[in-house]
């Protein structure tokens, strides 16, 4: 079951990367690339402040609500895929952080088929992280209690691990 939902969230993830791939081709002729990389960047340093709590008050576009258990109706199999197929995408359901919009942005711009792939799936690979070790973690609220304590190490890792890979990303690092 654990499997089924994992994969379907590497398939939404890769989807929604394709999107974002697929409106960037056509936007990418109107921009020259120093503005495009402006605005990645402007945008990473908003949405770093952001996850320190300032412009808090600014609502990034998400579906603010759960992808519904009704999903589940399709089996043990289907029903999780679908499930983490909807949460891989990132349209239906919360995002924990802004720095996905950030890679949405930077894929749009910037990212060859291969880059793609890897965000895509690299965004389904850490949301499924996320959930299994969540769930794992013990009672209810435990994971919730160890994210308040440790938030800021934990934003300030994220980002900069985030910076770093964008920054090898958008300087052909590979």
């Amino acid at each position: 079951m654990m499997a089924a939902f994992g994969a379907g969230l590497v398939v939404g993830g890769l989807l929604a990367a394709a999107f974002f791939l697929v409106v960037g081709s056509l936007l990418r002729p109107l921009l020259p690339d120093w503005a495009r990389l402006t605005l990645v960047g402007l945008f990473l340093v908003f949405i770093a402040l952001r996850e320190y709590g300032r412009f808090s008050a600014v609502r990034m576009p998400e579906n603010r609500r759960l992808v519904p258990v009704t999903v589940f109706r399709l089996g043990r199999l289907l029903g999780p895929f679908q499930f983490g197929l909807e949460m891989g995408t990132g349209a239906r359901t919360y995002l924990p952080s802004g720095l996905p919009y950030v890679m949405a942005v930077a894929v749009a711009f910037f990212a060859s088929p291969l880059l793609t792939v890897l965000a895509g799936v690299g965004f389904g690979i850490g949301r499924s992280i996320m959930t299994v070790a969540s769930v794992s973690y013990g009672d209810d609220s435990a994971w919730d209690d160890e994210w308040d304590i440790h938030q800021r190490l934990l934003v300030t890792f994220m980002v900069a691990a985030f910076a770093a890979a964008l920054g090898t990303g958008l300087t052909g690092g590979f």
